[in-house]
Formats: C-alpha cells, sequence, structure tokens
C-alpha cells in the first residue's frame, strides 16, 4: 500500500463482489482449509437450522477441511449436524497447535473472526507461527468488516452506530495492513464485499447508497478480505 504522507495512505483498489460466502468459497475451493471460528458463535444453531452457515459451504467446497474453534458447544453441534474434523483449541496457545499443523493446510481461513478476538496481534501471531509450521505456501485469508464503510457514514448521519455486540475491533484497509505486517504477515491480495441490510425501506436506501459509493471507490464497501502469506 504506497503511502502519501506521514497520516495518509492512498486507498486500496480492489474488485468488489456481491457476497462475501461466495467470495470466501471460490479462494477455498478444491484446497485443504483450516478453518478458524468455524462455529461462528453464538449463531451456530440458527444458522445450521437456516444452512447459512459458512462452515457447512466450505465442507462442500474445499477437498478437506479442518474446524477449530474456541467454542465446544459450536464445535458439537457442528460434530453432530454436518459431521467432519474439528479441534476445539485456541490458535495464539503454542500447546494447542500440533493437531492444526498436522492438518497441513494449503489455506487458513478465518472469515469475520479477529473483530471479536481480543489480542489480535497474539491472534494473528499463532496463526502465522501456524503456517509456518505447517508449510511453505500457506495463504492465510481473513475477512472483516470494513471501518471506511459509506454505510457507517450514513449511520452516523442519523446518530447511530451499528455494530455486533461482541465487536472489538473496526479495521480500515491500511491498520488491518498494518497489523498483519507487523505480526509477520504479507498482505498478497484485497477483495470488497457487500452485505445485505435487510429487506425495509431504509435497508434498501443503504444498500443501493454503498452499491454506488462502492462503484466509485471501492473502499466504501461494508467488507473486506485481506490474503496474506507469511514472511519468509
Amino acid at each position: 500500500m504506497p503511502k502519501t504522507g506521514f497520516f495518509s495512505q492512498q486507498l486500496v483498489s480492489a474488485p468488489v463482489m456481491r457476497d462475501r460466502d461466495d467470495l470466501l468459497l471460490n479462494l477455498c475451493a478444491g484446497r485443504r482449509v483450516l478453518h478458524v471460528g468455524c462455529a461462528d458463535s453464538p449463531l451456530t444453531a440458527e444458522k445450521l437450522k437456516y444452512a447459512s452457515l459458512l462452515h457447512a459451504k466450505l465442507l462442500r467446497a474445499a477437498s478437506a477441511v479442518h474446524g477449530v474453534d474456541v467454542d465446544r458447544a459450536g464445535v458439537e453441534l457442528l460434530r453432530e449436524h454436518l459431521g467432519g474434523e474439528y479441534s476445539v483449541a485456541d490458535v495464539a496457545d503454542p500447546s494447542d497447535r500440533d493437531d492444526l499443523v498436522k492438518f497441513r493446510p494449503e489455506v487458513v481461513l478465518a472469515g469475520d473472526v479477529i473483530e471479536h478476538v481480543r489480542d489480535a496481534a497474539s491472534f494473528l501471531h499463532g496463526l502465522a507461527a501456524l503456517m509456518r509450521e505447517a508449510g511453505d505456501g500457506v495463504e492465510l485469508i481473513l475477512s472483516t468488516p470494513n471501518g471506511l464503510a459509506a454505510k457507517n457514514m450514513i449511520n452516523t448521519l442519523a446518530g447511530l452506530e451499528i455494530i455486533h455486540p461482541d465487536h472489538v475491533y473496526v479495521f480500515t484497509p491500511a491498520s488491518l495492513a498494518r497489523l498483519v505486517s507487523d505480526c509477520g504477515l504479507r498482505p498478497k491480495r484485497w477483495f470488497f464485499y457487500h452485505v445485505d441490510s435487510g429487506n425495509g425501506a431504509r435497508a434498501r436506501f443503504y444498500d443501493a447508497v454503498s452499491r454506488v459509493a462502492a462503484r466509485v471507490r471501492p473502499g466504501f464497501s461494508e467488507g473486506q478480505v485481506l490474503v496474506c502469506q507469511t514472511v519468509t
């Protein structure tokens, strides 16, 4: 990301995709995927019921999948309803990584996880260590909401902040790139994606404004995906 000044960075220009899950599944298709945060707690049961859980889709798209999550109850639900291979583990803890390394992933996927993690730097350091131990060429795919999203600005004008109550971070592309770089990872590719707000009149208005804004500047999109590799 080229710098334009001490406090300014050139905005990322990258493809804007219609759907986050489709984008992540395309990036993981036919590959060995370690899925971090696979349970999507606390929404595991609801997403299983409505067939919207990313992990269920990933089981069909990837050549092999190993799910990992710190939520034991969520992992048990996945085992019961989907089958597959799982670990209840914290990737930031070296003692929890042996089985994950033995899986030999080609891709480590952390879809909308980092914004929930209280110590994001330890989380990324753990992922970088895992990737180095697993072998050469392992990619990390991170997705997270975009702090520059046009919808955030609209909501601010309305006196609102719309945010998941469990989120402890909001990343812009520049702050995310800096954090991963500080944790032994190298940004490789960027993507942006839309998130549908709902079916009401206000939601449709938000979505229409967001899509127009993203055509002008992709950095106005609601979500971002960063593909990384370890620094050699």
